[in-house]
């Protein structure tokens, strides 16, 4: 509405409440706006203590970074392991984690072989910082990855495994998780597999990387797991509409727990998205630089509260990396999410929710900007490696083209498609089936860099499957030209 000329501010204001408005209707602030800054929440059901948390999600992240050290270390390496050692070492930390099996993590370690347990493969940049978590006995209990991967806890979004060509396999201890159910976990035994037969085979000039076929194990390993496990139990569990956010609100979780069933499936949500929970008190330049924070001034890092894992961080990347361009705020937007979505739990304690009603609603909207916001984070990912990717093969048929390229083709095409075939297990994502389908068939199992024409042939298929990523999240030319 026009407000009348030499009208006071203070009778403008009257008019307009007295108007009303489309955007609040009267309704009061948005659901969730009273939300904290940071993911700290105390609890409705013990107020003396936090209602937060998600220490298993913590161990798996750490679980999922462990994978990564070990198969780069010098003692899975050139520790005179056999191939069959190597991969029941790989598996110890996937399969055993910190379950209660012989020879876990929080009973072997699994660098010295001694009886003791592993420390936690986490690098610290705050000077003179410790760990509060410094082994896996200090880690959640009773955690693992194969229990959480695609196919092996929930069904697949697509009903089917797309993106690699894999045959279908027993998972150990999961009857029900048959055909295309065990894709996913019959990848990741593959990769076990090569990356043992690699440790395995006697010779010290090799390692993790499969230099013949640029396939390099560490990359393709972990970032096919930062979506096969992180990605797909927030998605498809935690945070669904018709499954976590259906959860109880009125009573403990269990007896003695200080959160009730809704909250702890919504805080195991954001423990996969992996922010630490003063992750908007810094900028995004910062939480790419430095994961780890000393918030309470200490002199330790609470794994739990004051490190940034795997997801977080990319979306923190991607946002830098926009910034001279169409700037994106993935890892804002979906942090705030986070927040707002906790926040309205807990304003509505006492109430269990119904789907498609009152805050059910308001939730599932949060849910799924966290979600949105996350997915394409990793969408963005996949670009970006496809630009390295591309930026490697241009030296292919050059004198620039030597082993130490190989290598960084290796690296930045496993990055790629490790991050790309995490995009399938989402249910509410944008990008459909045979466009996901197109852009593996473009990216295929194996870079291709035989020959110079060849490459170049297979550099323009890459910039083909960017194109296919651009159109399904909407991306900005610029960004993605950049990223």
């Amino acid at each position: 509405m026009k407000l009348i000329k030499g009208i006071s501010v203070l009778s403008a204001a009257v008019l307009l409440a007295a108007c009303g408005s489309d955007d609040d209707d009267d309704n009061g602030p948005a659901p969730g706006s009273n939300a904290p800054s940071t993911y700290t929440f105390e609890s409705v059901v013990d107020s003396q203590e936090s209602a937060v948390s998600y220490s298993g999600q913590v161990a798996r992240q750490a679980l999922i970074n462990e994978l990564k050290k070990y198969i780069a270390d010098d003692a899975f390496q050139n520790g005179g392991l056999s191939q069959a050692a190597a991969l029941g070492e790989l598996n110890r930390i996937y399969a055993a984690g910190t379950t209660d099996v012989v020879g876990n993590l929080t009973a072997v370690n699994i660098y010295t072989g001694g009886d003791e347990a592993t420390p936690v493969g986490v690098s610290l940049k705050t000077d003179g910082a410790t760990l509060v978590q410094d082994t896996y006995a200090e880690l959640s209990g009773d955690k693992n990855l194969l229990g959480k991967t695609a196919g092996v806890d929930n069904a697949l979004t697509l009903d089917e495994f797309i993106g690699w060509d894999i045959d279908a396999i027993a998972v150990p201890g999961k009857a029900d998780a048959t055909g295309e159910r065990s894709k996913p976990y019959a990848l990741i035994q593959e990769w076990f597999e090569s990356a043992a037969a690699l440790a395995g085979d006697g010779n010290s000039s090799t390692d993790y990387v499969d230099t013949t076929n640029a396939l390099d194990y560490s990359q393709l390993i972990q970032k096919f797991l930062l979506g096969s496990v992180t990605y797909s139990q927030a998605a498809e569990d935690y945070l669904k509409a018709d499954k976590g956010l259906l959860k109880q609100n009125s009573e403990a979780d269990k007896e003695g727990k200080p959160y009730t069933s809704l909250e702890h499936q919504w805080d195991e949500g954001f423990g996969y998205f992996g922010a630490a929970r003063d992750y908007n008190n810094y900028t995004d330049a910062e939480n790419k630089a430095q994961q780890d924070n000393d918030t309470n001034s200490d002199g330790e890092i609470d794994l739990n509260a004051e490190y940034s894992f795997g997801n977080s961080v990319n979306a923190v990347k991607r946002d830098v990396g926009s910034a001279e361009f169409t700037a994106t705020d993935f890892s804002k937007n979906a942090m705030d999410a986070f927040l707002k979505g906790r926040q309205i739990i807990q304003d509505n304690f006492g109430t269990d929710p119904v789907a498609g009603e009152g805050y059910h609603v308001d939730l599932v909207e949060q849910a799924g900007i966290a979600l949105e916001n996350w997915e394409k984070a990793i969408a963005a990912t996949v670009v970006h490696y496809i630009n390295d990717t591309r930026g490697d093969l241009a030296k292919v048929g050059t004198v620039d083209f030597d082993a130490a390229a190989v290598r960084s083709l290796a690296k930045h095409w496993g990055e790629m498609k490790g991050f790309a075939l995490g995009l399938q297990f989402s249910p509410i994502t944008k990008f459909a089936e045979a466009d996901q389908v197109k852009m593996h068939e473009l990216m295929g199992e194996k870079p291709v860099f035989d020959t110079k024409a060849n490459a170049d042939a297979y550099a323009a298929e890459l910039l083909e499957a960017r194109a296919i990523i651009a159109e399904a999240y909407d991306f900005a030319d610029d960004n993605v030209a950049n990223w």
